[in-house]
């Protein structure tokens, strides 16, 4: 099988030698290999880095938020801080399963004991009432978040415990306006646009939808309470002067820079560390087998990921067309034609950044509602002084002294119609046609509805 050479003893056979030659060119062409990836992937990681230290650098010289650290708002003493009040509040809040179902549900769907459901929350809660209406009428408001700390874990839990309060304060105002108590149903109506104004200064996406809600309730609370106290010129016209003027495209805003903040902070998150590593004994070996390779070669992609997603976000935030109200399908095609055609590796920027292509929606309808309140008020000023509504608007504007704001659709007169119970107001919808008031107040689709009018004291909380 072998033989023999001079000097040495069993000389290896053909096929040992070709094995042999095979695996010395395998671990040649592996090192080879190997070099090539790591030049790549260094170039990469380099051009990435670059690309994506230069979209930051863009952000900060705008004096711009790109870290959590940089979210927190500036203080706000504790005896002018309305949210220590709203926390008073919600800890003295007693309210049932039964009862939270009954504050949601409004006339004329409530039932007789739903009602009844809805009266006892309000009379072993009259503590909780007030304290809302003194935090809704200061004017700071600073919840406490724990911006420090993994953006993936930051917490409003606050959120839902305003909403229930809001809800609360609601039912009041309903039950003030059926005992004829016009003045202090509309002080709780007031004191629910104050929550919205206070959530409108938050930060996120999120609280600007939470501020959306907040405003809806108080409309619908509002219509209700028109619909069943006598309302006179003086009384509607302090009122209106007496609300939050909210600036929603500013809010609008604000929230996309808090949003685009902890986009960062996640792409930085999962980037430079793992949730696995996150730990206060920290990981063991086992782990850092796997995570840190996995992650080191994730690291270009990942800050390529985050450079395209920062682009979207500057295209979002930086439109003029975001700041007009209503944005405009130009601007809603452009955004949406960017999302589509963003690279396949920016997986989480094609995952995450579609949420965001109909941002501008709420906003617009919210700007809706606020001038259809107005002829609401007037319209509810119309019936006191005459017994029943007007047959056209232009009767109402003359009793209440100036003209009428146009529709935000279109710009111009809100539709309007009596009907056997009372009147219909709305807006013709994003989509600018006339459906006789039949659609949902709210985001409009990514396919333009068929039914998107906006009726006045159209449910959407």
């Amino acid at each position: 099988m072998f033989k023999k050479s001079v000097g040495s003893g069993v000389e290896p056979t053909p096929k040992a030698l070709k094995r042999r030659l095979f695996w010395q060119k395998a671990r040649r062409r592996t090192l080879i290999g190997l070099s090539v990836f790591f030049v790549v992937h260094t170039a990469l990681n380099l051009y990435a880095s670059v690309q994506l230290n230069r979209e930051l650098s863009a952000i900060r010289e705008k004096g711009e938020p790109i870290q959590l650290s940089e979210m927190q708002s500036r203080t706000v003493p504790d005896a002018q801080n309305a949210a220590l009040v709203y926390e008073q509040a919600t800890k003295s809040l007693q309210l049932t399963p039964e009862e939270k179902i009954a504050l949601v549900v409004l006339p004329p769907k409530q039932s007789r004991h739903q009602k009844l459901v809805a009266e006892v929350a309000i009379r072993k809660n009259q503590r909780t009432l007030a304290l809302v209406r003194k935090a809704a009428s200061m004017p700071l408001c600073r919840f406490d978040v724990k911006w420090n700390q993994d953006p993936l874990l930051v917490a409003f839990p606050y959120y839902a415990k305003m909403r229930d309060l809001a809800r609360l304060v609601g039912a009041q105002a309903r039950l003030e306006a059926e005992n004829g108590d016009t003045i202090a149903a509309l002080d709780n109506v007031r004191a629910i646009f104050g929550i919205s104004q206070h959530l409108s200064n938050e930060p996120t996406y999120i609280g600007f939808l939470v501020a959306q809600s907040m405003n809806a309730i108080a409309s619908n609370t509002l219509v209700k309470v028109l619909e069943t106290t006598p309302l006179t010129v003086v009384q509607a016209h302090n009122f209106q002067s007496s609300l939050p003027d909210t600036d929603w495209a500013e809010s609008l805003r604000h929230g996309m820079l808090g949003e685009r903040t902890l986009s960062a902070s996640a792409y930085y998150r999962l980037g430079y560390s793992a949730m696995s590593l996150a730990t206060e004994d920290g990981p063991d070996l086992s782990t850092k087998a796997y995570t840190y390779p996995l992650l080191w070669f994730a690291s270009p992609i990942l800050k390529l990921d985050q450079v395209q997603s920062l682009r979207l976000w500057r295209q979002l935030i930086d439109s003029n067309e975001l700041m007009q109200i209503p944005a405009g399908e130009d601007f809603y095609q452009s955004f949406n034609s960017a999302v589509n055609e963003t690279p396949r590796y920016a997986v989480l920027t094609r995952i995450l950044m579609p949420v965001f292509s109909n941002v501008a929606y709420a906003r617009d309808n919210a700007e809706v509602r606020r001038r259809q309140r107005e002829i609401g008020l007037a319209l509810a000023c119309y019936r006191t002084n005459n017994g029943q509504y007007p047959a056209n608007l232009q009767l109402a504007e003359k009793l209440w002294g100036k003209p009428f704001a146009a529709d935000v659709y279109g710009n111009k007169p809100f539709m309007y119609r009596t009907e056997k119970e009372g009147f219909r107001l709305y807006s013709v919808g994003a989509n600018g046609v006339d459906n006789e008031g039949k659609g949902q107040m709210g985001f409009k689709p990514k396919k333009p509805a068929l039914e998107d009018d906006i009726a006045w004291g159209g449910r959407r909380e």
